[in-house]
């Protein structure tokens, strides 16, 4: 039972850096139809500020995740700018090309000024705590906090203020939107500033339970448009339920299963396209 205990801690903290990723890489995906295939690069983009900011200056944590929100911000707004806005009428192809270039490009660029030897991070919070005989990470708490709360945030902000109405006008139909005075540029800002706030706080809670590299948000990346897929194109609800279930199988399988986690992982999430293929709260 204790060691249950401890898989269940990890599977939370685990599913929600799955979610923080597929929920950002949903919001794009539901609005532009399109893949970004450099979204792990944002994540990385995180971690190495969170790396600078933490490791080599010696800040508080409480700094880490808002310069490197500003930052993958901006790097967010370059994307649309750049790549998405002048590539809105050429189809899903040419732009998730865009993406898949910009990608390595990124990778290379930290490589060049980084290096690739792995960055440590200090944990947020050190040591363990104890319920019972199960002994669990201290530093599991702050990604539990840290990832339901910026969950809870990006439901009030759809929910519950203007623009995240925009942004729902904008999934269901942009021309309807756009007739009834919604600003469709703005509003694209807005959906990939809030993606990029996602993939930094990601990358600051991965940064802190792993090695910082150019190559750190790759792996997470494929993981992420499973989530996407399982819970279904589009739906933020459906990221929130596929992130835990591939979270969970997830961690479940690398305790029992070793090796074979990661094939059973992605078996579960065929199983559920079999039977259900438009993901779990998908229409399309």
């Amino acid at each position: 039972m204790a060691q249950v205990f401890q898989v269940i801690v990890n599977a939370i903290s685990l599913s929600l850096i799955y979610i923080l990723f597929a929920t950002g890489l949903t919001l794009i995906m539901g609005i532009f139809d399109v893949c970004n295939f450099a979204y792990g690069e944002f994540v990385m983009a995180a971690g190495f500020v969170t790396y600078f900011v933490v490791g080599k200056w010696g800040l508080p944590y409480i700094f880490a995740p808002f310069a490197a929100m500003v930052l993958v911000s901006l790097i967010g707004v370059i994307f649309e700018k750049g790549i998405f806005y002048p590539m809105r009428n050429r189809g899903g192809l040419e732009p998730a090309l865009a993406t898949f270039g910009s990608s390595s490009i990124m990778q290379t660029a930290a490589l060049i000024l980084f290096g690739g030897m792995p960055l440590g991070v200090p944990q947020i919070l050190n040591g363990q705590f104890k319920l019972g005989s199960a002994s669990v990470p201290n530093n599991n708490i702050p990604i539990i906090v840290g990832g339901f709360l910026m969950i809870a945030l990006l439901f009030l902000f759809v929910q519950k203020t203007k623009l995240g109405l925009a942004i729902r006008a904008l999934q269901q139909d942009q021309d309807a939107a756009a007739l009834q005075g919604i600003n469709i540029a703005s509003t694209r800002i807005v959906i990939w500033v809030v993606a990029s706030c996602l993939a930094a706080v990601a990358g600051v809670l991965l940064a802190s339970t792993t090695y910082v590299t150019p190559w750190m948000g790759s792996g997470y990346l494929l993981k992420g448009f499973a989530v996407v897929i399982m819970g279904g194109l589009g739906s933020i609800p459906g990221a929130l339920i596929g992130g835990f279930v591939l979270g969970f199988v997830d961690s479940f399988g690398q305790t029992y299963l070793g090796s074979y986690s990661y094939m059973f992982a992605f078996a579960f999430i065929m199983l559920v396209l079999i039977v259900r293929p438009q993901g779990l709260m998908g229409k399309r």
